[in-house]
Parts: structure tokens; C-alpha cells; sequence
């Protein structure tokens, strides 16, 4: 069973030699049309971060952790890396707005099965409007600009 952090899905199988080997696994959106963080649902999750997480949720660097894994020989598939990229700038955006972590969760999930979480709607127009062709940077810049948007109707 694949253990899922930050968007990425690490696969764990045992070889012939006994050994463990870790493979990167890609995570699209859609495999989460179907979940939810337990965590919401605790009472903490409805209290704004204290000012030591904030200030460690700013120092977090998507960059810097795509490539340390990189360094270590993980070379995330594109899906992975913008996973990682777009979790952390709503984490970053949405704690520096005051939002809990229940708001922020609940911006990745679904509110029901058929219904498209708020992360998925942000990542659809992203989609549509930017050029076909278009940078992977050009890309997240019209998902920062659209985040910010739509997080300010929570503020």
C-alpha cells in the first residue's frame, strides 16, 4: 500500500534479495476524490497556527525539497512535483490569511463525491487559462493568482 505525504505517493515493494525498494508513485487529483484527513475533524485543527508554525510553515521551500530528493535520487514525475508545489502554496497563503488548518484541509477535499474541491476548481481554471504550451511557471503563476482570489473570500 502506497504511503501518501505531500501529494506524493512512495511505493514500497521487496525484491528478490530480501531488500526494499522505494519507487515514486504519480498522484493526480482525482485519486483524492475520495478522501479526507482525518485530522479535520479533531478539535485543534479549528485553532489558528501559533506563531512558531507560522513562522516554520514560511520556511518551507517546495524547490529546495524537490531537490534534496532529487540529490538522494528521487526525480519526481511532473504530476508529483506540481502536487507538491500547489500544496505548499495554498499551506503557505492560507496561514498567512489566519486560516486553520480545518480551512485549509477542506480547500483539498471534497465536500461530496461529485462536487469538486476547491483546490481542483482553482487547478481547472489554472488550466483553461493559460496557453497551450505554456511554462510549468507561467502555470503556477496563474494558480498563485487564482489562490489568492479565492482565498481571499475566506479572510
Amino acid at each position: 500500500m502506497p504511503l501518501v505525504q505531500y501529494g506524493l505517493a512512495i511505493e514500497a515493494s521487496l525484491s528478490a534479495e530480501k531488500a526494499y525498494r522505494y519507487t515514486t508513485v504519480p498522484v493526480s487529483m482525482i485519486l483524492f476524490e475520495d478522501c479526507t484527513f482525518d485530522w479535520l475533524y479533531w478539535p485543534q485543527a479549528r485553532q489558528p497556527y501559533d506563531s512558531d508554525t507560522i513562522d516554520y510553515i514560511r520556511s518551507l521551500d517546495a524547490e529546495e525539497d524537490i531537490a534534496l530528493l532529487k540529490f538522494y535520487g528521487w526525480d519526481l514525475p511532473l504530476q508529483c512535483a506540481r502536487t507538491l508545489r500547489i500544496s505548499t502554496m495554498l499551506l503557505k497563503k492560507g496561514a498567512a490569511r489566519g486560516l486553520t488548518p480545518f480551512t485549509i484541509g477542506s480547500i483539498m477535499c471534497r465536500e461530496t463525491l461529485k462536487k469538486e474541491s476547491i483546490i481542483e476548481e482553482i487547478v481547472c481554471e489554472a488550466e483553461d487559462s493559460v496557453l497551450p504550451g505554456a511554462s510549468e511557471t507561467a502555470f503556477l503563476e496563474s494558480i498563485s493568482q487564482i489562490m489568492d482570489r479565492r482565498l481571499n473570500e475566506f479572510t
